[in-house]
């Protein structure tokens, strides 16, 4: 095992149960506490009526509402099982770039809340292995509807990150309450896993990084 967040760790907010065991218990203990508490009972429900193994939401998230809605693929293996939430402070590379991306970019984590478009873990799941996003993600639209009518009034910006997210969206999104997303500004924005952040974009000549960063700042703006 290696320390992917080093940013989480050195702050003192890694989510690690072999590194800091103690983050994730107490994060755990708070899991129905304060914003997101009551998504995480849905996220209880939903585990039940499916079968699958949901990460939770990070109660240390959107304290102040969401505002910004960062939707990914599918869970990442880090959050379905070392840590057991979706949070910018997974011990992954992935959430490692996102940490970074979104400390240069300063999006507030207090309005800004991290979901998947398919809620459990699709992409090279050893148990499930010919699952894939785009194959779940019609079972998943219901689920992912229902999530964002929870919120209490649509969030102002939807930031899709990855071609995944962005393919799994655009074949669901008639599946959707519009009311839910009513208003909602949609940004595409690369993926920050480790295969996309430090290359460069064919298209416009740009590090990944930089387009990332770039997004998350729209968001912050469309999000006042």
């Amino acid at each position: 095992m290696t320390i992917w967040n080093t940013a989480a760790y050195a702050n003192g907010e890694l989510l690690s149960t072999r590194y800091a065991p103690e983050n994730v218990s107490a994060r755990m203990a708070r899991r129905y506490d304060g914003a997101v508490g009551e998504l995480n009972r849905w996220v209880d429900d939903i585990r039940e009526a499916t079968g699958e193994s949901i990460p939770y939401v990070d109660p240390d998230a959107a304290a102040n509402g969401v505002r910004i809605l960062m939707l990914f693929q599918d869970p990442s293996g880090a959050a379905e099982g070392e840590s057991g939430f979706i949070s910018k402070h997974n011990n992954d590379p992935t959430a490692h770039n996102y940490y970074d991306a979104t400390t240069v970019a300063g999006v507030p984590y207090d309005i800004a809340l991290n979901w998947n478009v398919v809620p459990w873990w699709s992409t090279n799941n050893p148990a499930h292995p010919d699952r894939t996003v785009s194959k779940e993600a019609p079972r998943a639209a219901p689920y992912l509807s229902d999530f964002i009518k929870r919120l209490g009034e649509p969030p102002r910006v939807i930031v899709l990150s990855g071609g995944k997210a962005q393919s799994a969206w655009n074949r669901i999104k008639r599946q959707l309450d519009p009311s839910v997303i009513e208003g909602t500004q949609i940004l595409p924005c690369p993926h920050p896993s480790p295969l996309v952040y430090s290359r460069v974009d064919k298209a416009s000549g740009r590090l990944n990084r930089d387009l990332i960063v770039d997004c998350f700042r729209e968001a912050v703006e469309l999000s006042r």
